[in-house]
């Protein structure tokens, strides 16, 4: 990195610090969380930019010089070896399009398994969960460690491999700061739950018809497994949470299963001068007063469906919002009402700090990077200078 682009990346973290303080900026950051559909947009499948440095070298520079973007989260993935070597039984894959990452749940615990499950979480996970999912690996020792070479010969190239310096590379030239997260990553105990054993219509179920059990269950994996962030030795940082069961409860199940814990820990997080990206998933009006409740300036929250502008009038004064363009109408109005719809959010949103510019939703199918996102972002650009 030359001392140049050094100076760009180093300013670029100053506005974004400054705004996340509520303090005026000479500009509006314009935020990305950009997925798999920057493949589709340079015109390169997943396995080509995989085997091709150039090809992977021009997935970055087409974006990073056609749209101009300051800072957030620039990746693609995939992982095809492991989800075959797995036999299909991985919950997020490659599309046949060869771009588009897909996820289907697959969960593998019963409702009548709560009690092995605070026996002796460990053992349950070894001896039942996972010879459940993948039993071909405990049919053959030694066919089994050759899938699992390739399983982590996969994921150690994405470190080793050229994506990584490619994506550094094609960040410094075009002075795009990857969002800084040197924290490791948001937990919420009901949301591991969620996500690793009951799935979306399970864990609904058992928050209904057995709560006492999905209660001791989640505070299990909150004193166990959870990172509570009460010494993290770095500051003015991130920490990414993409929420999923939020917004399916309702006020009083929110209050008991989620806010305790979500409250806890990003307390913690804000105590060290660190903050949570995390996007509001679906609707979270309806307990969004919640986050009142949080030091000043702890979450940098994604609107995603609900209106950023009453999101703004209930903890704009206080939380970080980001938004701007809603995904969806991208492909569905003319440019020019995109345009008028950012417009209004940044007149709104914006004076006085503690906004960014983003879209609603991540940039994750085909088409989701489309010339009308390209054209409103580069309209941000301008319009959010003094």
């Amino acid at each position: 990195m030359t001392p140049d682009q050094q100076k760009v990346l180093e300013e670029k973290k100053l506005t974004l610090l400054k705004a996340c303080h509520h303090l005026e900026t000479d500009y509006i950051p314009n935020f990305s969380h950009c997925a798999n559909a920057i493949l589709d947009y340079a015109g390169v499948s997943f396995s080509e930019a995989e085997a091709d440095e150039e090809k992977c070298k021009h997935v970055f520079s087409k974006l990073l010089g056609d749209m101009r973007l300051d800072v957030g989260m620039l990746n693609y993935s995939g992982w095809p070896l492991t989800h075959e070597t797995l036999g299909g039984r991985t919950e997020t894959f490659l599309a046949p399009d060869g771009v588009t990452l897909q996820h289907l749940q697959q969960p593998i615990m019963g409702a009548d398994e709560y009690p092995l499950f605070m026996e002796d979480l460990d053992g349950f996970i070894k001896n039942v969960l996972l010879p459940r999912k993948y039993p071909a690996l405990f049919e053959d020792k030694e066919a089994a460690m050759t899938s699992l070479k390739i399983v982590a010969s996969e994921a150690a190239s994405r470190l080793t491999g050229h994506y990584s310096k490619v994506r550094q590379m094609a960040c410094e030239e075009h002075g795009f700061l990857p969002l800084p997260i040197a924290i490791s990553r948001f937990r919420h105990p009901a949301d591991y739950i969620f996500d690793r054993f009951r799935g979306f219509a399970g864990t609904l179920s058992d928050i209904r018809r057995k709560p006492a059990e999905f209660k001791a269950a989640v505070d299990k994996i909150y004193y166990e497994r959870t990172e509570h962030f009460l010494d993290v030795g770095v500051t003015d940082d991130f920490v990414t949470y993409m929420p999923h069961l939020a917004p399916y409860l309702n006020y009083s199940q929110f209050m008991f299963f989620f806010w305790p814990y979500f409250e806890r820990i990003a307390y913690n997080l804000a105590l060290s001068g660190n903050r949570v990206y995390m996007s509001l998933e679906n609707r979270w009006l309806p307990f969004i007063d919640t986050f009142l409740d949080l030091p000043h300036g702890t979450v940098v929250a994604m609107a995603d469906d609900d209106d950023i502008f009453e999101l703004n009038k209930i903890i704009g004064y206080k939380q970080i919002l980001t938004g701007g363009v809603l995904l969806q109408n991208t492909r569905l109005l003319p440019v020019e009402k995109n345009i008028d719809y950012a417009k209004r959010v940044i007149d709104e949103c914006a004076p006085g700090g503690g906004f960014l510019f983003n879209s609603n939703k991540a940039w994750v199918c085909k088409g989701d990077i489309n010339q009308t996102l390209v054209d409103v972002y580069n309209f941000a650009h301008d319009y959010g200078r003094k």
